[in-house]
């Protein structure tokens, strides 16, 4: 059995990839994460590519958080992520929400709060 690949996603944030596998028909490496986050909240999804994209050398518009699990109280959560290979077929495959979600792109109408106290 090989040794389990550790990561650091912040101070506070470990984690351990827990499956790694390699999906050639969609051309993308699947994996499954367990973070251990005791007495902090869950890591944003931007902190995970960030984290990850510096790992294993990978553009972080290719990695594609499709779940992150969390059980109450316990400081430990799963991650599923998706790391492709070509942006069109991430593009065909991910759901148009997953790619937007933790970008913090703005809706329409809304503005900054820094924008919103400069005008008042």
């Amino acid at each position: 059995m090989s040794q389990a690949q550790q990561i650091k996603i912040s101070d506070k944030v470990q984690g351990v990839i827990e499956r790694d596998f390699s999906n050639k028909v969609v051309d993308r490496r699947e994996l499954t994460i367990k973070l251990f986050h005791i007495g902090t909240g869950t890591p944003s999804r931007q902190e995970l590519i960030k984290s990850l994209s510096q790992l294993i050398n990978a553009p972080e518009d290719k990695i594609v958080i499709r779940k992150i699990y969390t059980s109450y109280g316990a400081g430990i959560s799963v991650a599923k992520v998706h790391i492709y290979n070509k942006k069109e077929i991430l593009e065909k495959y991910e759901p148009k929400h997953l790619l937007s979600r933790g970008i913090g792109k703005k809706k329409e109408g809304e503005q900054n709060a820094s924008q919103e106290q400069k005008s008042s």
